[in-house]
């Protein structure tokens, strides 16, 4: 903050100058304005008093010569032209070109040297050498002079004709020496005098400006210097008070507290030794129980995931078990009660078909059709319910399984606007039960055919994976929507009006029999791809 203050200072000292500066030229300027009129009015006067005839050139230099400092008076007013100290001295200094070519016209349109008119030329020597710089001074005055000589040369010789406003008493112009002492010498002479006068006047006010300025300038920087030291000792003094006092209260709670804690120590030693000794004996009793507890929780973490295994696998088997055995009540029921009565409907349809093919009607023929059609369902259902009842072992044989698939084909009943493709790799041989995995393939293919209504691509693939072969089963339907994939291998679960909900378990459960697996892959409007994985490395019984 110290450093920045002195800056400060000067800055403002410089503007303060600078404003009064501008002041000094603005006065001087108000009057010469005020001067210009009253040299008006005067003159006016006297040509009115005495009948005196002014020339109208001096009419017009004097209007001209206000007119141009009314000018200048405005603009320096209004700082446009002159915002610092050197574009003001330097409009200022250019003031005086047309200022003392205004009074050298004056001084000859009222008499030149034979009158004492060039005391005009006095206002602006003074505040020339007053008001700017010694050397713009200087400048001024050597143009006032050469101003003055060059008129009264140019009238001496008669380049310029002589006016005489008041006649004198003899012709001064009549006589060189006369000319030359009174008006060269004697004039000049007053003017260098008033010249350099007001030069002394101003370097000794521009000196003692500027040693009030630095004292000033010293003075506000030390008083700033001053303040910040008292503002300083006083923040001081007052963060020592504050902080001697924190310091004793935070001494005496100190010394309280460990006063009380000297005391709680000396008691918990005191309890301390009563109890050591037992704890010797509590750690050492402790350190065996911790080590027999570490021993059964690592065996108890074991035993008891081995045993939710156990019942998770337990529960499994329990939940099929329930719907085996309903399903096994359901088989024997259907067996004993819809066998036979379907026996009869198939002996009955056929002796129909029989008795009226040759002159039955469309009509009788399309409803026995329908007959026949419905009754091979009700007899395919009979079957998935058998077949899931009483799944028989498998009879292990090792077959080609591109002979599986192609039967299984060539089973399926396909709609005509059904497209079955086939993509066979070369396979090794399986051991399997191809009854069983042929009716599982029948299933899925009979499943997706369902899930196409009957319209679509029906795709066969055969591939090997690693140690494993693979029947790919796809179809083109709407797929299957995921929360239903999980449920479609369970007993009884359909999302088709006719579905038995038998087909898909009963394909799972003869695949596992081949300690195989069905993997499922399905995608919303795309279709689904059912994927059986059999082992290459199975044995057979007895191996």
């Amino acid at each position: 903050m110290i450093p920045e203050s002195p800056a400060r200072s000067n800055k403002d000292l410089l503007l303060e100058d600078f404003s009064y500066q501008v002041r000094l030229v603005l006065a001087s300027f108000e009057m010469r304005i005020f001067t210009i009129i009253l040299a008006l009015i005067c003159a006016i006067g006297i040509r009115s008093a005495f009948d005196i005839m002014i020339p109208p050139a001096v009419w017009l230099v004097f209007s001209m010569w206000l007119v141009t400092s009314i000018l200048y008076f405005i603009v320096i007013r209004s700082r446009l032209l002159c915002p610092t100290k050197r574009c003001l001295d330097n409009l200022h200094l250019s003031y005086y070109l047309p200022g003392v070519l205004f009074s050298t016209m004056l001084v000859h349109y009222l008499g030149g040297a034979e009158w004492i008119a060039f005391f005009v030329y006095l206002f602006d020597l003074i505040y020339a050498n007053v008001l700017m710089s010694r050397p713009r001074g200087a400048l001024v005055t050597v143009y006032v002079i050469a101003s003055y000589y060059a008129l009264i040369a140019a009238e001496f010789k008669g380049i310029l004709p002589h006016r005489m406003v008041f006649p004198p008493q003899s012709a001064a112009y009549d006589n060189l020496q006369y000319v030359i002492v009174s008006d060269v010498i004697i004039v000049g002479v007053v003017f260098l005098l008033i010249a350099c006068t007001s030069s002394l006047f101003s370097r000794m006010k521009e000196e003692r400006e500027k040693s009030l300025r630095e004292s000033k300038n010293s003075l506000m920087a030390k008083s700033e210097r001053l303040e910040e030291m008292a503002r300083t000792l006083r923040k001081k003094v007052a963060e020592n008070i504050y902080l001697k006092r924190a310091t004793l209260g935070y001494i005496e709670k100190k010394e309280f507290e460990l006063q009380q804690t000297r005391k709680d120590l000396e008691d918990q030693i005191e309890k301390l030794r009563k109890t050591q000794k037992a704890m010797f004996f509590m750690i050492e009793d402790l350190n065996e129980m911790s080590s027999q507890l570490k021993d059964a929780r690592d065996h108890l973490e074991d035993k008891v995931r081995e045993r939710t295994d156990e019942l998770l696998n337990i529960s499994r088997k329990l939940h099929r078990s329930e719907r085996l055995a309903f399903l096994g009540k359901l088989a024997g029921s259907v067996t004993h009660e819809l066998r036979n009565p379907l026996a009869v409907l198939k002996n009955a349809a056929y002796f129909l078909d029989k008795k009226f093919s040759k002159d039955q009607d469309k009509k009788v023929q399309k409803y026995m059709d329908i007959m026949k059609k419905e009754i091979t369902i009700i007899d395919s259902i009979i079957d998935d319910i058998m077949g899931f009842a009483k799944t028989r072992p498998p009879e292990i044989e090792e077959i080609d399984l591109r002979d599986v698939v192609e039967n299984a084909v060539s089973t399926i009943n396909v709609p005509e606007l059904v497209e079955v493709k086939t993509e066979y790799g070369k396979l090794p041989k399986v051991l399997i039960d191809s009854n069983q995995v042929m009716h599982a393939v029948m299933n899925i293919a009979n499943n997706a055919i369902m899930a196409m209504n009957g319209n679509g691509i029906l795709t066969f693939r055969t591939v090997r994976s690693g140690e494993e072969v693979c029947v790919e089963i796809q179809d083109t339907g709407p797929g299957i929507p995921p929360d239903q994939r999980g449920l479609i291998f369970e007993p009884l679960y359909s999302s088709k009006p006719k579905g038995t909900g038998l087909g898909l378990p009963i394909a799972k459960m003869m695949v596992e029999n081949q300690e195989g697996r069905i993997q499922l892959e399905s995608e919303l409007g795309e279709g689904t791809i059912f994927r059986i994985y059999l082992p290459l490395n199975r044995k057979k019984r007895g191996e």
